[in-house]
């Protein structure tokens, strides 16, 4: 087996990376696809990422369906989750019990708590962990600090592929410890340029998309300032921890209306119905990538019947909170 080992990576504000006019790919990007590249060679996942089949599901929306048959049989058994409110356990699977060799990138100058892992069981190009706090061993509840370190670490990617994601407790989230997924998804999803509404100063909502949400847009923040922009995003998150209301987020490179290159990024929240037990994972889960876009389909039925008709009904049905607590964030936002 080839030596394998974790970088230790820093970087600085001058290295965030505001618009993407010629894609390509920066040194972070590099460093990830090499060091995923190279757990994938020497077996360190579960299964070397096959896509078996992708298509477009015809229809308004335009979502992504991929089939990936080796998910479905040979991923970790995700955790039974009961609770919003649910307390680390550390006698279940967590992330400080991960073999060094899926760490791949160290944030915190070789003290671990800060990394980069492989996900081991992938369903994407580059799929990947953040795990802020890691030794903290913080359950899978958004801090203001992991949500600040995800967006500068998406900042430095000159990739428009990258997307960030987090499933929260209730809302499909597999792991009860803190953690998002970094994955690089090579073709354009309809919310990366989706035509907003003003909800209320600098908080939009999705009108005309089945999975009902807010989103909050980086250029929506005088000189795109990054410390009003995460305490504004964590202020909609806190609201809905305090609320014990279960919730998904995505991140995304988007396009402003009329631009035909990257100028902005886009921050999707879900307010989800609570989903409780162990993930029936079988076929269609509507989870955040789901609700971004991305069908993650792990039957072969499923992929060949699914139609556009059943996922709008499963992600209205998933987002209907969003109804309840639109007017209530509205007044609170004024």
């Amino acid at each position: 087996m080839a030596e394998f080992s974790s970088k230790i990576f820093n970087y600085k504000q001058e290295d965030f990376i505001f618009e993407i006019k010629e894609p390509g790919e920066s040194e972070f990007d590099r460093l990830i696809i090499e060091k995923w590249k190279q757990a994938e060679d020497n077996n360190i996942l579960r299964y070397k990422l096959v896509i078996n089949k992708e298509k477009r599901l015809s229809g308004k929306y335009n979502f992504l369906m991929q089939l990936n048959l080796d998910r479905a049989q040979n991923r970790r058994t995700p955790e039974n989750i009961t609770s919003i409110k649910q307390p680390f356990d550390p006698t279940r699977f967590n992330f400080t019990k991960i073999p060094e060799e899926e760490i791949i990138i160290d944030l915190s100058n070789g003290q671990g708590n800060d990394v980069i892992a492989v996900n081991v069981s992938p369903f994407a190009y580059g799929h990947v962990l953040f795990l802020s706090d890691r030794l903290k061993c913080l359950p899978q509840v958004l801090t203001k600090r992991s949500l600040a370190q995800i967006i500068q670490l998406f900042l430095l990617s000159k990739s428009p592929h990258l997307r960030a994601v987090f499933n929260g407790l209730c809302a499909y989230a597999s792991v009860n410890h803190l953690h998002w997924h970094f994955y690089y998804l090579k073709h354009e999803t309809l919310l990366e340029k989706i035509e907003l509404e003003c909800l209320a100063d600098q908080v939009y909502i999705l009108k005309d998309y089945p999975a009902r949400g807010f989103c909050l847009k980086l250029s929506s923040f005088p000189d795109k300032n990054l410390e009003n922009f995460v305490t504004k995003i964590f202020f909609i998150i806190e609201w809905l921890q305090n609320n014990e209301v279960a919730h998904n987020i995505a991140i995304t490179r988007a396009k402003s209306l009329g631009e035909d290159f990257y100028d902005d990024v886009r921050v999707y929240i879900w307010a989800t119905k609570i989903s409780t037990g162990i993930k029936d994972t079988s076929a269609f889960v509507p989870a955040v990538s789901e609700s971004f876009g991305l069908l993650c389909i792990r039957n072969k039925e499923a992929y060949e019947t699914l139609t556009e008709e059943e996922v709008i009904k499963c992600l209205e049905e998933v987002t209907e909170p969003f109804h309840l607590l639109c007017p209530k964030l509205q007044a609170l936002l004024n």
